[in-house]
């Protein structure tokens, strides 16, 4: 697949054709980011527990553990890379992988604004301008007049 310009604009109808690949892509980041934010809480309260004070600290289960840990979440940080990679490519950016918010350059009456999907999202449905957060996001009306222009709502 060709490598993914940074100033690529999609259409609505662009984007969704390529959701049924997101929504999948988007379904492994969010359970990828959940894990491996649980896994960084347990790393945390281990070396607040049992912090490395001498050789037998570093040799001890606990250590042990921590690094297997360190070396997992170093893994999964470039398996998360993989999967924005994978969004990228096909014009979509990772927002917000806790929610899994995904963003793509578009057009809507003549100004440059965000389009945005999140899981539970059918179609799109929802555009934003700046960062995305969900009170940013505003209802897409496709109502398309005769002369085949896009209207959209207001702020919710």
């Amino acid at each position: 697949m060709a490598e993914l310009q940074k100033n690529r604009v999609l259409s609505v109808q662009d984007v969704n054709r390529r959701l049924p690949l997101v929504r999948c892509i988007v379904r492994d980041a969010m359970e990828l980011h959940q894990d491996m934010s649980q896994r960084r809480e347990r790393l945390r309260d281990l070396r607040e527990r049992y912090p490395v004070r001498n050789q037998e600290d570093a040799e001890s289960v606990y250590e042990q553990e921590v690094l297997q840990m360190e070396a997992e979440l170093t893994a999964d940080n470039q398996r998360m890379d993989e999967f924005e990679a994978e969004l990228r490519q096909i014009g979509g950016r990772l927002s917000d992988p806790a929610q899994g918010f995904v963003d793509f350059r578009g057009h809507l009456g003549g100004s440059d604004v965000w389009f945005c999907w999140r899981p539970g999202d059918t179609e799109l449905g929802f555009w934003h301008s700046g960062e995305c957060s969900e009170a940013r996001r505003r209802p897409l009306l496709t109502e398309t007049s005769a002369a085949g222009s896009s209207e959209f709502g207001q702020s919710c």
